[in-house]
């Protein structure tokens, strides 16, 4: 294991959207626009104020339905945090990888996901995008952790000179350990 050297890697993943925010966002146009009518017909002088506010509100509805996940390592220490509307940070899990017992891929390892968490954090693109990952972490009170994400190959890589062993998964030829 080669922990000599500073790491930093992070990756910047957004989460695709699901076909109900599509229907969010289209129902909130709908309403929006009757409000506007409705204020029109019955507001008279005062229809730029509400004007101005279905605009605002059409905005936030619009801007706060997307969320991404940042993934920092930071030489053994792993961060994931959520950005919603690109401007609210909220830290999902943060651990160390001297607590993660098991990283393996998702596909082919679902059994291993079925087991007792104290906390469940999902900051992988989607449930059916390829690629995903799980991380099963274990505190210093007993409690696990599990984390489900889409690390890129750089992100592997990093993973991959701290976990050695606990880590299910080969790297390609270009970043291999010569040791191994």
């Amino acid at each position: 294991m080669n922990t000599y050297h500073d790491v930093f890697v992070e990756q910047l993943v957004r989460r695709e959207r699901p076909g109900g925010e599509f229907l969010f966002r289209c129902g909130a146009v709908l309403i929006g626009l009757l409000l506007l009518a409705l204020a029109y017909l019955l507001a008279g002088p005062f229809f730029p104020f509400f004007f101005a506010l279905v605009v605002i509100l059409e905005f936030f509805a619009f801007v706060y339905t997307v969320k991404e996940f940042e993934y920092s390592f930071t030489s053994g220490d792993v961060d994931v945090d959520m950005i919603q509307g690109r401007r609210r940070r909220r830290t999902q899990l943060s651990f160390p990888c001297k607590s993660v017992t098991l990283m393996a891929p998702v596909e082919g390892h679902e059994a291993e996901l079925g087991g007792q968490f104290t906390k469940t954090v999902d900051a992988s693109i989607s449930k059916k995008a390829e690629g995903r990952w799980f991380i099963v972490t274990q505190r210093e009170d007993g409690s696990r952790e599990l984390l489900i994400l889409n690390p890129n190959e750089r992100l592997l890589a990093a993973f991959k000179g701290y976990l050695g062993r606990r880590m299910e998964y080969t790297l390609p030829s270009t970043h291999r350990d010569t040791a191994e």
